[in-house]
């Protein structure tokens, strides 16, 4: 071994790249006693060896091998992307099968369109859900770790929510939360419960940090910007940029949504409010993270929707209540909910909150022959038409793969809620609107990182919950207060284990909105695990390093969720279109013979209420031919 390469172990050694989970560590866990539903997850070897050099570490439980776009699912799709599936072979099996509806894709919006189809349907109606990896919830997943003899849950994606209470009533989901608190002898700290809101909308709070120059200055809102190093008239123009309620639009109400639809949120900064591009800046990252890219390609009007600053005039400023929340995984509270409601034994245990969140996944129940509503993993739909003339037809053929073989069966009627990306290359008989209309929808990826912690000591020194900057790798990340689920109560103490979630967004300013995505998804997927892992590390060590974090000691495990189209973007003209042309989204939310489109990228800003109302309305779309 040379100079060189002795060098290149030691700081591997120093960042704990030769650390891992390993299957002591896992074992610990379950003699530890973390709740009797431990003993019915994976054996640890199986655990362990879904670990490879580009998936890396999936954690434990019913959700480890489905962290993010794996390898495996993103292998059977791009074969559908480089026209695989064009041409069938003459060795397909037909199942036999005939569905009602066969809904593609079992996100969010996938499970609420089988939901309402329960609910509506008639008695011998039949309804299946093909989905194409190992576990339901689209983006709505979870990643867990057992650490220190602690489980502790963290999101895949999906992230946030508010209190909608006819959703909750009919889903059977409890309207008030407990979470975990600090001991009274510990200085006071103020988390995000939502593990997202603080890159939105509460971003002024004191445990809330911002990285300059190798200092960290807290609070920066609620002190004006001061101690930063921005220039006098750059301050002003970011206090404009969040407090002015100046009204920049002189047209009727009734065109205020689609005259911000035909610029860009960077064109409305720069432009209409006449503020300077660190505005703008600033804004990228957030934008990035919410609706995929920066402010120079996305709609004004997308702004808007998720309430960013500029438009104090004209909407009720959002604030931060006690009843935004997160369940522990993110939003795969709402779609293990919907799985129980349409699939009774498809969770282990009693239909309560506690049971739903923390009981197993019967994976026997959900495809169940004879059942009114099953679910099929693992199996990609690549190839769907209508059996004759669409208007005409009687049925749809449907065509998928599961374990490297070619089935067929037949639906009344199609639900798609798998992305834009996808289905423009399985229906083969889309007429030429659909196909211009589906031109217009660009997409961006998104790498979500959960970090398990065996302990927050340097964060709580620096008085941080929350954290963000503007050089390095990603640009924020936190820790929440855990959400307590019966016996899944994880602690909250600075020396005890516990999770920190960066979103790393990509975007690429003054490329177009194509070239970015693309970009973003070349750079998202060629890099091994490997490589993400030593980027996060070196990135926390120059972000707490000074704190005393030690990332050789103190991290315990990393799981990367890579999702290659995470988000739709929007442009101008998504929303309300033009005079010239309809909205894209529009000319989708129309039936084309026996099949509908319900994803959550048609309502532009993809959030949990979006998709539901999404997958509804396309379910009704079908259960109106039938």
């Amino acid at each position: 071994m040379n100079k060189k390469q002795r060098l290149s172990e030691k700081y591997k050694h120093l960042l704990g790249l030769d650390q891992r989970i390993t299957r002591r560590d896992f074992l610990g866990g379950i003699l530890l006693g973390t709740g009797a539903a431990l003993l019915e997850f994976p054996a640890p070897l199986d655990v362990l060896a879904k670990m490879n050099s580009w998936d890396g570490y999936s954690g434990v439980g019913d959700y480890s091998g489905s962290n993010g776009n794996t390898h495996e699912v993103m292998e059977v799709a791009h074969e559908l992307r480089n026209g695989r599936y064009d041409r069938l072979p003459t060795n397909v099996t037909d199942t036999g099968e005939i569905f009602d509806v066969v809904v593609i894709g079992g996100g969010m919006a996938g499970l609420g369109a089988a939901f309402h189809f329960k609910k509506t349907k008639r008695q011998s109606q039949k309804c299946l859900i093909i989905e194409n990896h190992r576990i339901f919830g689209g983006e709505s997943k979870r990643s867990e770790f057992i650490v220190g003899g602690h489980r502790l849950i963290g999101p895949q994606g999906a992230n946030s929510f508010g209190v909608i209470n006819n959703i909750f009533s009919e889903l059977g989901i409890p309207n008030k939360f407990r979470y975990q608190t600090l001991s009274p002898k510990l200085k006071n700290l103020q988390f995000d419960r939502t593990n997202f809101g603080f890159m939105l909308w509460k971003d002024a709070f004191e445990s809330s940090g911002y990285f300059f120059d190798y200092t960290w200055i807290k609070d920066i809102w609620g002190k004006k910007l001061e101690g930063t190093p921005y220039s006098a008239e750059e301050k002003q123009d970011f206090l404009t940029w969040r407090i002015q309620k100046k009204k920049y639009y002189r047209g009727p109400d009734s065109r205020f949504e689609h005259w911000l639809d035909t610029m860009t949120y960077k064109e409305y900064i720069e432009k209409i409010m006449g503020l300077r591009s660190e505005v703008t800046k600033y804004a990228d990252p957030i934008m990035a993270s919410s609706i995929g890219l920066g402010c120079d390609v996305i709609s004004a009007y997308g702004a808007y929707q998720i309430a960013m600053p500029g438009f104090q005039d004209s909407m009720q400023e959002r604030t931060y209540r006690n009843d935004w929340h997160s369940f522990p995984g993110g939003n795969d509270g709402f779609t293990r909910f919907l799985i129980k409601k349409i699939i009774p034994g498809a969770i282990k245990g009693r239909d309560i909150f506690e049971d739903i969140l923390n009981r197993p996944v019967n994976f026997e129940a959900l495809d169940k022959k004879g059942s009114d509503i099953r679910i099929r993993l693992m199996a990609l739909a690549v190839r769907i038409e209508h059996s004759s003339m669409p208007e005409k037809s009687e049925y749809v053929w449907v065509h998928y793969v599961r374990h490297g073989k070619i089935y067929r069966l037949k639906a009344r009627g199609i639900v798609i809620t798998s992305g834009s990306w996808v289905s423009r290359r399985m229906i083969r008989d889309l007429p030429e609107n659909y196909k211009e209309a589906l031109s217009h929808f660009f997409h961006s990826p998104v790498l979500v990182i959960n970090v398990a912690l065996r302990n927050w000591r340097f964060l709580y020194k620096l008085g941080l919950t929350a954290c963000r900057w503007f050089h390095g790798f990603g640009f924020s990340c936190n820790i929440r207060q855990p959400m307590i689920v019966g016996e899944y109560s994880p602690p909250l103490d600075p020396d005890k284990p516990i999770i920190m979630t960066f979103y790393v967004p990509f975007y690429y300013p003054g490329l177009n909105i194509r070239e970015q995505g693309v970009r973003g998804r070349n750079e998202l997927l060629s890099k091994s695990y490997s490589d993400y892992e030593l980027r996060i590390r070196e990135q926390m060590v120059r972000l707490f390093g000074k704190a005393g974090f030690d990332p050789k000691k103190d991290i315990a495990g990393i799981i990367l969720n890579r999702w290659g189209h995470a988000y739709v973007n929007p442009q101008p003209g998504f929303y309300f279109g033009s005079e010239e042309s309809p909205a894209p989204r529009d000319v989708i939310r129309t039936r084309f013979g026996r099949i509908t489109f319900g994803h959550s990228e048609l309502n532009g800003h993809q959030h949990w209420v979006g998709a539901l109302r999404e997958g509804r309305r396309a379910a009704e779309q079908v259960l109106e031919i039938l």
